[in-house]
C-alpha cells in the first residue's frame, strides 16, 4: 500500500466461521433433531359392494331398505327403474321381472 491510497476497511462476513478480530464470536449453527419416521397407516379396505348389479350399466349397488313394497328400485348410478322393491325382498329373488342381476357370493 502506498500513503496515497486511503486504508481499506476490515472484510466482514456473517456467515464465516471464523471471529473477526474484536467482535462477537460466529454464530452457531444450530442442529435440528432428527424427525422420528413414522410409518404410513395401511389403506382402508375398499368399501363392501352390493349384491346386485345394474344390468344397464353395470353398477355394483345394494337396494334401499327403506323402501316399501310398492317403491320402484333405481339405479345409483345411472338412476334407471329396476324393479320393485318387493321382487327384490322375494326369496327367491323374482330376477325375471328385474333390471339387475343377482350377484351369488363365493
Amino acid at each position: 500500500m502506498s500513503d496515497s491510497e486511503p486504508p481499506r476497511r476490515k472484510v466482514l462476513s456473517l456467515k464465516s466461521g471464523v471471529a473477526a478480530p474484536g467482535g462477537p464470536p460466529p454464530l452457531q449453527r444450530l442442529q435440528r433433531p432428527a424427525r422420528p419416521v413414522i410409518p404410513e397407516p395401511p389403506p382402508p379396505p375398499p368399501p363392501v359392494t352390493g349384491d346386485w348389479k345394474c344390468k344397464p350399466c353395470g353398477a355394483r349397488f345394494d337396494p334401499p331398505a327403506d323402501l316399501t313394497d310398492e317403491d320402484s328400485v333405481r339405479c345409483p348410478s345411472c338412476n334407471a327403474r329396476l324393479g320393485l322393491a318387493a321382487d327384490f325382498r322375494a326369496d327367491p329373488p323374482r330376477v325375471e321381472k328385474l333390471r339387475a342381476r343377482y350377484l351369488k357370493k363365493a
